[in-house]
């Protein structure tokens, strides 16, 4: 690059700062990705009390405002780190953001949700000229939180740094009440029907949609799926409309935070030439989790929300017939009451072979994927997921719905295939108990011939899912916008 490119990349949470899902692990990732290829990365976001109490940040002496009249907001900027080239800028105003959860508390999302991510967004606008090395040429803005983001860019007239926007989920529009317009600031001529108006409300993901230069969403069949109105929510005609700007690339991981050689977490270490950690650690979660040790009964886990989308009413719904099957069950995860409830009645039914936990739990979840020889993700939908990404790097082996990301991620094991790399996984396309129970009886069969389950969990430990194509990807799209060259 003749120059270097500044990016700022906002988003509404950011590992290791604040995190609920996997949007936190891509703003945590990719500037740091880009960075390593020579953009000129920081990162913006809430200065959330979670992300306060971890302490490492300083702060800019900068008070600023968004807004206007009766809107008008007064924010502090704040500054951390996530390496010592990639800042990340904290909007600090506690109204909005020291509360007990990021987007909800009691399972209840916090009513002025809307409002708080108008502000955040209009923030975001106002922070430009006093970062660092000034006003960037790209802004990548985030899912519905940041969705307001490209239309305020739209705003600042010709000169303005470009919009790129991220989809991680098509099923969160952001949608706030029509009476929202003055709060949110826009010319009237931005709510019509070919702008931020859905079904007679507002969606802030629409906005990202319509105003961003340049679409991404994170996989290739994803990129497919919500053009279709199965998974569009009623953006599907727009998503279409709008194709010649829409890409999909892959999410990466996070190879120093997800490595079994070093993580902390882990009882044992292990790697591709001595897996013998691995089986350790199976071991040790089964003392853990007072699950009887048999290393001959296969472990498949689940690592999720307890949501519909993930699939979990599959799992509830095949319990019985997989547990003849001979299997050891493990989930951990939070969700939806119904749900947890239902597990907790299979878990009480089955204490020998299933472990439950409630909880959102980083260093466990590490703890079980190095513990697994199966990893599932039925999910009904998943833009990308990087569980089954996780589960590679772990010498785990998924069981996946053939959708969105799974489906590009994951090769249905049929043995080695031509290019002489074993296949990686299981996929199953209907969304449905007897699809998920038959994929997981021949994963069940796969563990009986030791040789060949040993050598497809080492395969996928050398699966390469890194940040560093996908960082590449994104770095074109960025230089195209800006008319620069590699």
């Amino acid at each position: 690059m003749p120059k270097k490119i500044k990016v700022l990349l906002a988003a509404s949470e950011v590992s290791p700062l604040a995190q609920t899902g996997g949007l936190a692990e891509v703003a945590g990732s990719l500037p740091l990705a880009l960075s390593e290829l020579g953009a000129e990365c920081s990162v913006i976001m809430p200065a959330y009390g979670q992300a306060l109490k971890k302490g490492g940040w300083e702060d800019t002496g900068l008070d600023l405002s968004c807004g206007e009249g009766a809107y008008k907001t007064d924010f502090r900027l704040l500054k951390a780190r996530l390496s010592k080239d990639v800042p990340v800028y904290m909007v600090h105003h506690d109204p909005y953001f020291n509360r007990a959860g990021l987007y909800e508390q009691d399972k209840e999302p916090y009513p002025d949700n809307p409002s708080r991510f108008a502000f955040f967004s209009k923030a975001v606008i106002a922070a430009l000229p006093h970062l660092d090395g000034g006003v960037p040429d790209v802004v990548i803005g985030n899912d519905w939180q940041t969705g307001l983001v490209m239309p305020y860019l739209r705003e600042l007239g010709p000169g303005a740094p470009k919009g790129l926007f991220i989809i991680h989920n098509q099923g969160f529009l952001g949608i706030a009440p029509a009476t929202a317009k003055a709060e949110i600031g826009l010319p009237d001529s931005y709510f019509g029907v070919d702008g931020l108006e859905y079904y007679g409300s507002i969606s802030f993901l629409k906005a990202g949609i319509v105003y961003s230069d340049s679409l991404v969403t994170v996989s290739p069949t994803y990129a497919k799926e919500i053009q279709t109105p199965e998974f569009g929510n009623g953006l599907d005609g727009l998503l279409r409309e709008h194709s010649y700007k829409l890409h999909g690339i892959l999410n990466g991981v996070d190879t120093v935070t997800w490595n079994p050689a070093t993580d902390p977490h882990l009882p044992h270490d292990y790697s591709p030439d001595d897996m013998s950690g691995k089986r350790r650690c199976k071991e040790a979660f089964l003392t853990y989790a007072d699950l009887p040790v048999k290393p001959d009964l296969p472990l498949f886990v689940m690592v999720s929300r307890l949501t519909t989308q993930k699939g979990v009413s599959l799992l509830i719904e095949a319990a019985a017939d997989i547990f003849n099957l001979g299997v050891r069950l493990a989930v951990l995860g939070t969700g939806d009451p119904w749900f947890q409830d239902q597990l907790l009645a299979i878990a009480k039914e089955h204490p020998e072979d299933m472990w439950l936990k409630l909880d959102y739990n980083v260093p466990l979840s590490h703890q079980i994927i190095a513990a697994a020889d199966f990893v599932l993700v039925p999910s009904m939908y998943e833009p990308c997921g990087l569980t089954q990404l996780f589960a590679f790097r772990y010498g785990s082996i998924p069981v996946v719905r053939a959708t969105g990301g799974l489906n590009d991620t994951v090769r249905d094991f049929a043995g080695r295939n031509p290019e002489g790399r074993w296949d990686s996984g299981f996929k199953f396309a209907a969304f449905n108990q007897k699809a998920l129970f038959r994929a997981v009886r021949r994963a069940t069969e796969l563990y009986q011939r030791k040789d060949d389950f040993h050598h497809m969990s080492r395969s996928n430990m050398l699966e390469d899912f890194s940040w560093k194509t996908s960082a590449m990807a994104y770095l074109n799209l960025i230089l195209g916008l800006t008319g620069a060259r590699a």
